[in-house]
């Protein structure tokens, strides 16, 4: 018997939720993974399916913000319409993933199959504990929705992008004309939300609010667990205990409103967010795996050096000035590496792929 049109509401209903449920976490979980698979390979630094997982996650996310970032400010310095920015931007990520997926299946296919043979490892006490620290963070980032006064911008800014088709266009306390718009158009953040509420059909503030604390705890937890590679080596009680301690102490970081533990659970869908929480502890992670690699081979994989430079460009995604802080981490860096050293070659290298995304810094301060 068919249903009449009012009983098939809720149920088409229901159909879409899931299906923009499915595609969010497609966007923000398994594409990252898979564009960041080549890079995970190439440094050869996995130890197990869990640092598979983890570090194709960052680096994807890495890439996929770079990419974003200059493809987008471009469009709305040309005064494209939203809809053909994320065409744009849709084609350059399609040709760079499947790229990277036929470098995966030619030149890393022995190394990933390998990894895939090995057994996960018992997580112990302590990675159980951690585990259930960042449960509980996404669980409350999900189920509790908190306003913050800059959502009266950042999340209507992202809602004219898909609601007008239009981007900083008008402005959005008030939906009159924008007089200048370049204070943010450098660092579009709200353009990524939009794009995923795009795709995936799901409402700009629930991305917001719902989505993206969870992707954005997700990204942290794995650049702590990264670091505490390096730190502990294949020593899982010690990685377990690190990652336990670091969580509870962003669960209770939150005695502020500028604290990167505030912005991380109660204002992730902000640029600032994924800038102090996510980007810069991985241009850390980096520096740090550059001068690491420096003193055991005396010399630098050059994906590590591309890395340095797609981070400088995902920074500057959450924040005009994030491309100067990225520099200026950089530079420290590059700093402590040569007076460690006294080798020229790499603190120069490091510092000059850090470069590039201070073109947004000045353009701002050239046309504002």
């Amino acid at each position: 018997m068919p249903l009449d049109d009012n009983s098939s509401v809720p149920t088409v209903i229901l159909i879409n939720m899931i299906l923009g449920i499915l595609i969010t976490i497609l966007i923000e979980l398994l594409l990252p993974i898979v564009t960041g698979l080549a890079v995970t390979l190439s440094l050869g630094e996995i130890r197990s399916k869990l640092d598979l997982l983890t570090q194709s996650f960052v680096y994807g996310q890495i890439i996929i913000y770079a990419l974003f970032q200059p493809v987008f400010v471009f469009a709305i310095l040309k005064d494209y319409r939203f809809s053909k920015a994320a065409i744009l931007f849709g084609a350059l990520l399609a040709v760079v993933v499947i790229a990277l997926i036929a470098l995966n299946l030619t030149r890393y296919r022995k190394d990933l199959l390998k990894t895939l043979k090995t057994k996960f490892s018992s997580p112990g006490m302590w990675g159980i504990a951690a585990l259930v620290v960042l449960g509980i963070l996404i669980v409350m980032s999900f189920i509790k929705a908190y306003y913050d006064g800059d959502d009266s911008y950042y999340v209507a800014a992202a809602a004219e992008g898909v609601n007008s088709d239009s981007m900083y266009k008008k402005e959005p306390y008030t939906g009159d004309p924008i007089l200048s718009p370049y204070r943010y158009l450098f660092a579009p953040f709200p353009m990524w939300i939009a794009f995923i509420s795009k795709l995936s059909g799901i409402k700009v503030a629930a991305v917001a609010h719902s989505f993206m604390p969870w992707c954005m705890i997700l990204l942290t937890a794995s650049v702590i667990y990264m670091l505490s590679g390096y730190l502990f080596k294949e020593d899982g009680k010690k990685r377990g205990l690190f990652m336990f301690l670091t969580l509870v102490l962003i669960m209770f970081g939150d005695y502020s409103i500028h604290t990167p533990e505030n912005f991380l659970l109660a204002r992730s869908r902000q640029g600032k967010a994924a800038l102090a929480s996510f980007v810069l502890p991985f241009m850390f992670f980096l520096i740090y795996g550059i001068i690491r690699e420096f003193n055991d081979r005396k010399k630098v994989h050059p994906v590590r050096l591309l890395m340095v430079f797609l981070t400088g460009l995902a920074g500057s995604l959450g924040s005009t000035l994030g491309g100067v802080l990225c520099v200026s981490l950089v530079l420290t860096g590059s700093l402590c590496m040569f007076l460690t050293y006294r080798k020229f070659k790499y603190p120069f290298l490091m510092a000059v792929c850090s470069m590039p995304c201070l073109i947004f810094p000045v353009l701002y301060f050239v046309m504002r």
